[in-house]
């Protein structure tokens, strides 16, 4: 019998026997980060013949495919244990199609039409269209026809073995494929103190912001170590990290197995420039009258160390995740409603849905910082570089069950929406303004709170652009390893 993927996280154990078949067909890194501080994308255009690209994908692809299952089998290895290379793989729909399978059997009309495809359909009026960049302007790579990702990941002091792994993949697609590019990312930390033990290191992204706070759990497992690390205050109590299978997973339609679910996934190459943003966080500061501290935890919704604006106006190292903005700044005098991490899960303030409909908007991050971090985000000065030229951002990687309903949802009705949450009914009312962290519409102001927690000193209108630019990507799917062992 299939299994019920509709289960809360409490009630899905990975020591439960019911769920093995499906973790075994899943790949790893959907249902819960893999842990490797490295990870390589490598993206391929196929040029030979559709049976030989078949028969690599069976015999080098599937047997090497990280799974859920071994995932979870070296979860439960001791600390420092090497969990080997980590290989992944994905197909876009042009992938499918050379492969002489109809991608119409995978229900995602944006997968069909792939991430190029920006006719949308989405009303203009209401600010909720394609604010994306053209494809034209995006590096050539991606401008190429993409059939295939292969992702490899390892830690930083295994390198080598990447490197090696790639080779071989280059030997492997020798007269079927070439590679367009490789992007390579590399999880930053920063001390927290100044001692070198590696559990006083913090992630955090190209801007100097703690990173991965929140995401959903799938599982009971990670659901406990989610409070006993005390991020989510009291089990039941605020906000939920949990989510149902369901939120991510769908059934591999070619793999003609029980229990055997993919996922889509979006790539997006993000840009950041850092000068460009401290300068903007500054001008900001000056127009609102505050310091640029608040000003800039006014842009993501937390400070720099992860304290959340909407519970402090001065960072105080509190990363925690409990908090309810329905409950606590409905009207977003702390926590502005353009704020980053308010636009893309606005906890229980969304109008004409409910908090539970909400939910299932979510999206599933595993993104990964690419290029040398600046040196004033205070990551190891040997892996920094102030040069003004360099090349540096976010591999932005989601996985859901419907690319429409989840992710494109949230960056084009919530993230590039002037009017989202708030005068939703009459487009012309300027309120809220679109995401300064990741918005697309340069045009767009926000709505400032002149004082922090003040509401009855009123908004100032401030045009804060973002400093992330899209350089590429594609939505691709993550098939099973049954689909894989038999294509």
């Amino acid at each position: 019998m299939s299994i019920d993927l509709t289960r809360d996280a409490d009630d899905v154990s990975i020591d439960d026997p019911a769920y093995q078949p499906l973790f075994e067909n899943l790949q790893g890194n959907i249902l819960k980060p893999h842990g490797r501080n490295c990870a390589w994308q490598a993206f391929i255009k196929f040029t030979g013949p559709a049976d030989e690209v078949r028969a690599w994908m069976r015999t080098e692809i599937a047997p090497n495919l990280f799974t859920a299952a071994k995932q979870y089998e070296q979860g439960r290895a001791p600390s420092g244990t090497d969990g080997g290379l980590v290989t992944l793989f994905f197909l876009s729909a042009a992938g499918y199609r050379y492969l002489d399978l109809d991608p119409k059997r995978l229900a995602s009309t944006p997968f069909r039409k792939g991430m190029k495809d920006q006719s949308d359909g989405l009303s203009e009026i209401f600010g909720t269209n394609n604010k994306d960049s053209h494809p034209s302007t995006w590096e050539p790579e991606f401008q190429d026809d993409i059939h295939a990702m292969v992702g490899l990941a390892n830690d930083e002091d295994r390198v080598p073995r990447l490197e090696a792994a790639l080779t071989e993949l280059q030997t492997q697609l020798a007269g079927i494929a070439i590679i367009l590019c490789v992007q390579k990312g590399k999880v930053l930390r920063r001390p927290i103190n100044d001692t070198p033990n590696p559990d006083d290191f913090e992630p955090i992204e190209h801007f100097g912001y703690f990173d991965g706070i929140s995401q959903p759990l799938f599982t009971n497992q990670d659901m406990d170590k989610y409070y006993e690390k005390g991020r989510g205050g009291a089990r039941g109590v605020g906000w939920d990290p949990g989510a149902s299978l369901d939120l991510v997973l769908v059934q591999d339609p070619f793999a003609g197995a029980q229990d055997a679910y993919g996922s889509y996934l979006v790539y997006r190459k993000l840009a950041q420039d850092y000068d460009l943003f401290q300068a903007r966080v500054a001008s900001c500061a000056t127009a609102i009258g505050t310091d640029m501290a608040l000003a800039g935890a006014m842009v993501v919704g937390r400070f720099e160390d992860g304290t959340p604006v909407v519970d402090s106006k001065v960072p105080s190292h509190d990363y925690k995740n409990d908090f309810m903005f329905e409950e606590e700044d409905e009207e977003g005098f702390r926590c502005p409603r353009h704020a980053h991490i308010r636009k893309v899960n606005p906890r229980g303030t969304t109008p004409f849905t409910s908090l539970e409909d909400e939910r299932k908007r979510r999206i599933v991050r595993r993104g990964i910082p690419y290029g040398p971090p600046h040196p004033d985000i205070k990551c190891p000065p040997e892996e920094s570089s102030d040069d003004p030229t360099v090349s540096r951002g976010l591999l932005f990687m989601c996985f859901q069950a419907s690319i429409k309903k989840q992710f494109e949802f949230i960056q084009r009705t919530w993230v590039d929406n002037p009017n989202f949450p708030v005068s939703l009914l009459n487009p012309f009312k300027k309120d809220t303004g679109d995401d300064p962290l990741i918005g697309q519409d340069p045009d767009e102001t926000q709505r400032w709170p002149k004082k922090w927690g003040e509401e009855n000193a009123g908004r100032k209108s401030f045009n804060f652009e973002a400093a992330v630019t899209l350089k590429g990507g594609e939505y691709l799917f993550a098939p099973s390893k049954p689909f894989l062992e038999n294509v």
